[in-house]
């Protein structure tokens, strides 16, 4: 499916300005993004372009049409003179070394490459979209474990104030218990704020207000999936839009071999013309010497041209058009390496982060159990304030950790969708 009949294929959700699922987002995304616009507009000029009339194949045809009208006045007699002529040219270059078939080629190609632009500019807006959506749910939950932590601390704070009121806490675990509010009051707030600015972050991307507000319905979750590298790799040399388009510039660059090669050869024109004229001379008072005449000519020619010697400028050109390919062979196979070095890292880095989703989920388990014991222990004086703030120390980081092991999988899973040409055919499905 092309890039243009995806978007135009896109089902439009039930609309609900308060609720906003990830694949609205992206609905909107793709219906909206400047990006996308700009890169849907260029190409739509491509694919104007790309036409036998841009290629010199067709003939030309132009008229030409004129008409006076004269007076004048001798001593013998006045008279007026009229003149009218108009003529039809058609001319055709029939053959000029197969450039016209080159030139609709390489036209050809230009609109493949504007398809695979804008194939790249959905992909990254697809990912980017869902990232960002991930990144408003990541930010949210940190400010609400953040949030929680300051209720905590709240909470012994107000404790020890009643324990200093009844006399059975010192000065100093007040103000220990107040300094803990106050750091996580301050964590609260920039949490807000990073919550705040992503959400700005995810309109921007659907060029929608930065100050729409949505609640956000999608689940923060990831279904992980087992890839094998070697399958992944394959894909990626078919479907990568990014060295499809490499691929294009290396066969744009053999065209421009045989555009250079077409210059030795000779130019072949054909013409047609018909024209019609029509004279007349009207005396006032000498009828006699009234005259006009009128007529039709026609023209068909055949010109053959040849440049035998242009000071080596062909050569020259055609040797830069070799040397111009041997580059972008080099700059495709330099791509592939660097897709395939790049794949690997991203393949290694996403088992990685699988496996530190099962490690930090494991962890906020046990952390959340210590903490709940933790809490009844301060309560009843098993433990002292210290202790109950590095527990809740641990807890805060032991969340935020799993929280960013879980977006950290979701970036790798669509890193390597990205890489493979996979995103839209994952978000189809």
């Amino acid at each position: 499916m092309s890039i243009a009949l995806f978007i135009a294929s896109i089902p439009l959700f039930s609309q609900d300005l308060n609720r906003l699922s990830i694949e609205e987002a992206v609905n909107k995304a793709l219906e909206n993004n400047y990006g996308i616009v700009t890169v849907k507009k260029s190409h739509e000029i491509n694919e104007l372009n790309n036409n036998w009339g841009n290629t010199g194949a067709l003939p030309t045809v132009s008229f030409i049409g004129t008409g006076s009208e004269s007076w004048n006045t001798n001593d013998n007699d006045d008279y007026k003179s009229t003149n009218l002529s108009g003529s039809v040219d058609l001319n055709w270059v029939l053959f000029r070394g197969f450039g016209a078939q080159i030139t609709k080629r390489s036209l050809e190609e230009l609109e493949k490459m504007s398809e695979g632009n804008l194939a790249i500019t959905v992909e990254n807006t697809i990912v980017d979209v869902i990232l960002a959506y991930y990144n408003i749910l990541l930010a949210e939950n940190n400010m609400n474990i953040a949030k929680k932590n300051m209720i905590l601390s709240e909470d012994r704070y107000e404790q020890e104030q009643q324990r200093k009121e009844l006399g059975t806490s010192v000065t100093y675990d007040l103000l220990q218990a107040q300094n803990s509010y106050l750091e996580d009051k301050s964590n609260y707030l920039s949490a807000k704020s990073s919550y705040n600015n992503s959400k700005r972050q995810l309109n921007s991307l659907m060029a929608e207000t930065l100050d729409t507000e949505y609640s956000y319905i999608s689940s923060f979750d990831i279904a992980a999936k087992d890839f094998n590298r070697n399958i992944l790799e394959t894909k990626m040399l078919a479907n990568n839009n990014t060295l499809k388009n490499q691929y294009i510039n290396l066969e744009m660059a053999k065209l421009d071999i045989k555009s250079a090669k077409s210059a030795y050869y000779p130019t072949i024109s054909a013409g047609a013309s018909g024209s019609y004229s029509d004279n007349e001379m009207d005396y006032e008072t000498m009828n006699n010497m009234d005259n006009s005449s009128s007529g039709f000519n026609t023209n068909l020619s055949m010109s053959v041209s040849y440049s035998i010697y242009e000071g080596g400028s062909r050569r020259r050109a055609l040797q830069a058009a070799k040397i111009n390919q041997e580059i972008s062979e080099i700059e495709t196979t330099d791509m592939e390496q660097q897709l395939k070095n790049q794949l690997a890292q991203e393949f290694e880095l996403y088992e990685v982060r699988q496996e530190l989703l099962t490690l930090a989920e494991e962890n906020l388990k046990a952390a959340e159990l210590n903490m709940e014991l933790s809490k009844q222990k301060f309560e009843n004086g098993s433990i002292n304030s210290f202790n109950y703030r590095d527990i809740q120390q641990m807890y805060s980081n032991v969340s935020m950790s799993y929280q960013s092991a879980m977006y950290n999988l979701i970036q790798s899973y669509h890193t390597l969708l990205r890489l493979t040409g996979g995103v839209i055919d994952d978000f189809n499905a």
